[in-house]
């Protein structure tokens, strides 16, 4: 079906982060345009050499030149190109730009420091002849905003709406506008109201929003009378393997950070597999993450009797790992500041664990959409309080063929709703109504 289009589109895609598939495995962009009948250009806010297969020319613009700008110096915005694709890059006329600046302010945590590079962000002055060159010499037929919401993206997509006068679609997997926060920072909520005022602005640019949670694409569409989507990450699904040989001991596996209190699920599975294997080592959890561990997380989480954690790998390298293994977890914190967070959220890693030939376990609270997707497809063991954890991890000792019950439901599903020729075919579809709407009005 997708192999039948022939009409190529030019998609112009603003982004916070640079596309680049060594630093941001398993990119969501080329999931979804790789392949894709269409030419790219990415508008970007971060240092760095994109490195993708997808996309030849984009303009920069970093935080070091927006601070710049707005102290009276030059004004934001490089252009860059890309005379190769992935394996032999070369940038033309990239600035370098220290890095470390970029690390920093993305690792602050006070919400005043937060709210201050936002602000820069907000009022400092883009080179907007520059962007207006870029934008008009590329030509593009739709505009795709993929991010959550925030003072700098917002703008931007504005003033990238105003120069282009094309359709805008934008995608979020986050909750970008609801009061339903646990919060104590009045800086925050400063910055919460302000974003929800800039993004009700907005909405009015917007020919389609694409979600991840079906409850948020309702509210969007009733407030604001904007058409909705849910749209979730593809992969190519193989054939449905039955009666899988299941390991002995039992491996769960996690791949992904251990933030929102991530770790404190994991640290519960490891607590449960300790009583499990008082006598005989009848399963056993891998961690694989980058992200460095304290004290106490290494503790609970890394014993090397039930639990290990591994570290990075690659997406190539995890492929494999969930082939030798039995489960594919995906967890949340049940704590109340993080399932108020994370309510809208969708992890990629959820298609990831279905794609893997593992079955697939949940860990989340009731009302979080990944559980509730999850839930309503029957494609995982799905556990939302901690308590249900050590009866569920040993009914599975007790019972394997629920192993192969649960991967065979996981692939179905992804079968049914996630593959990526269908996915890109939905995506090119949508695009081109909406193309075809713009300029036909």
């Amino acid at each position: 079906m997708y192999g039948l289009v022939r009409i190529q589109v030019r998609i112009l895609i603003i982004t916070d982060e640079v596309w680049n598939d060594k630093i941001h495995g398993n990119n969501i962009l080329t999931n979804w345009f790789e392949g894709f009948n269409a030419e790219f250009a990415n508008i970007y806010c971060s240092p760095g050499q994109p490195l993708n297969n997808c996309c030849k020319v984009y303009f920069q613009v970093t935080d070091k030149m927006m601070l710049k700008s707005f102290f009276g110096g030059k004004r934001a915005g490089i252009e860059l190109l890309m005379d190769n694709l992935q394996g032999n890059n070369h940038v033309i006329d990239v600035e370098q730009e220290d890095k470390r600046l970029y690390t920093f302010l993305k690792s602050i945590t006070t919400e005043s420091m937060r709210a201050l590079r936002e602000f820069l962000w907000f009022y400092g002055k883009y080179d907007e002849d520059k962007l207006k060159q870029f934008i008009e010499k590329f030509n593009p037929d739709i505009i795709f905003s993929p991010r959550k919401a925030s003072l700098k993206i917002l703008r931007l997509e504005r003033i990238i709406k105003k120069i282009a006068n094309k359709p805008m679609v934008v995608f979020t997997g986050d909750d970008e506008y609801s009061l339903h926060q646990l919060r104590f920072s009045p800086v925050y909520w400063i910055l919460r109201l302000k974003v929800r005022k800039e993004l009700k602005k907005n909405m009015s640019l917007y020919s389609l929003y694409y979600t991840h949670s079906k409850e948020q694409g309702e509210i969007y569409n009733k407030k604001f009378n904007i058409k909705t989507k849910t749209l979730f990450k593809c992969s190519n699904f193989s054939k449905i393997i039955e009666n899988k040989t299941v390991n002995k001991p039992i491996k769960l596996v996690y791949a992904g950070k251990l933030y929102c209190n991530r770790w404190k699920s994991l640290a519960e599975i490891a607590k449960a597999l300790k009583k499990i294997n008082q006598y005989e080592t009848k399963m056993i959890l891998e961690i694989y993450t980058k992200d460095k561990l304290s004290k106490k997380q290494k503790r609970l989480l890394d014993d090397r009797k039930n639990s290990f954690v591994k570290g990075p790998v690659s997406a190539d390298d995890l492929v494999d790992i969930y082939k030798n293994s039995d489960i594919a977890l995906h967890v949340e914190s049940l704590d109340i500041k993080n399932r108020l967070l994370t309510k809208f959220s969708f992890s990629t890693k959820i298609i990831d664990c279905l794609a893997s030939g593992c079955a697939v376990m949940a860990i989340c609270w009731d009302q979080h959409t990944g559980y509730l997707y999850l839930k309503e497809k029957d494609a995982a063991l799905c556990i939302n309080n901690y308590h249900e954890i050590s009866k569920t991890l040993q009914r599975i000792c007790d019972n394997p063929d629920l192993i192969n019950e649960y991967s065979m439901k996981a692939v179905k599903c992804g079968l049914l709703n996630h593959k990526k020729d269908v996915v890109q075919q939905n995506i090119y579809n949508d695009f081109t109504e909406i193309i075809n709407s713009f300029n036909y009005n």
